[in-house]
Order: C-alpha cells, then structure tokens, then sequence
C-alpha cells in the first residue's frame, strides 16, 4: 500500500471521528431512526465531500505560486503539517472541555439546532482538503475516502448515540484530535526518508 493512501484515510478518518462526536449527541436525544435520519448522515457526506473538493482546489490553486519545485517542497509539507496539526489540536481541546450536554429528546432531527458544530467541522474538512491538495494527493481517492468514511461514522454515531448516549463523544474527538496530529507529525517524518 501506498503511503499516500495510508495518509488519505488517516485524515479521513480523524475528520469522520469529529463528525462522528458531534452526531452521537444527536443520536442520544434522537428517540426514533427512520429514512430522514439516514438522508441526513448521506447528507453529512455529501457536504464532506464538497468541503474536500474544494480544499483540494484550493491547495492546488496555491502550488500554482512556487516558482522552483524543488525549493518549496519543505515549505509545503510544513504547511500541510501544520494545517493538520492545528485541526488535531483544536479537537484535542474539545475532547478534553468541560461541556455539559443538555439532554432533550426529540422525534427527528433537526439541522438547524446543530448548524453551528456543523460549519465548525466543515471548515476542518476544507482545511485538510488544502493540506490534501497541497500535497497533491489524488483527488478521486481523497473524495471517495472523505465521504465513504463520513457516511459511515455519521450512520454509526447515530446509532452508538442511541445505545451509549453521549459519552463516547470527547472519546471520538480525541482520538481523531491524536490522529490527525500524528499524520501531520509523519508528513514531516517521511519527507526526510
């Protein structure tokens, strides 16, 4: 395997492990699943993937500045680190928060009460997509990563919000926080191998 690939779903999954903290308080206070809480976490996808594509672009629009290939190299995997590096520590922080969570059930979802956590993560998503274009990873593999992984994890903390409730969530956060770090500290590790 490629360690581009390895890369690729290492970032996938830290951002997906964030999503997944923030829809598994939603699945706590979700009293019943049914076809608009699926379409919502097809949703979370959909929206990951399109913060991902346009990160892409955006990084690669950047490269288009270099002037010398072989000079910023350097340059950009320390810029791609530490982009990576900055979403793994603001996750960090909220795992280890105090926050209470305020408890309300209710029959369906409702993406307007959660709009806020939800550009939050976007915004990460967009951030690792520049990283990801950066680094000029390619892009159908970056995509199909970010948004088969979101499905995922977004379907998942719906249901694990329902049996566990809550708790695992700063889990979640912290351990996409540590792994999302981690991949930003190996960018800089491989480029010296």
């Amino acid at each position: 395997m490629e360690i581009h690939l390895l890369f690729i779903l290492f970032i996938s999954a830290g951002l997906a492990l964030g999503i997944y903290g923030v829809v598994i308080q939603q699945g706590a206070n979700l009293v019943r699943m049914d076809l608009r809480t699926t379409l919502i976490a097809v949703l979370w996808g959909a929206l990951e993937l399109a913060v991902t594509f346009a990160g892409c672009r955006i990084g690669k629009w950047l490269l288009l500045f270099e002037t010398e290939r072989h000079h910023s190299v350097f340059w950009v995997n320390l810029l791609a680190g530490l982009i990576l590096a900055g979403i793994g520590v603001r996750m960090l922080f909220k795992a280890f928060r105090k926050k209470t969570f305020l408890e309300h059930r209710m029959e369906q979802l409702d993406i307007r009460e959660d709009l806020l956590p939800t550009l939050r993560l976007f915004v990460s998503g967009l951030l690792a997509g520049v990283a990801c274009g950066l680094l000029e990873y390619d892009l159908p593999v970056v995509l199909i990563s970010a948004f088969v992984i979101s499905v995922v994890s977004s379907v998942g903390g719906y249901i694990s919000g329902q049996i566990w409730g809550p708790a695992p969530c700063r889990k979640a956060f912290g351990i996409g926080g540590c792994l999302l770090f981690l991949v930003a500290i190996a960018l800089q590790v491989v480029r010296f191998v």
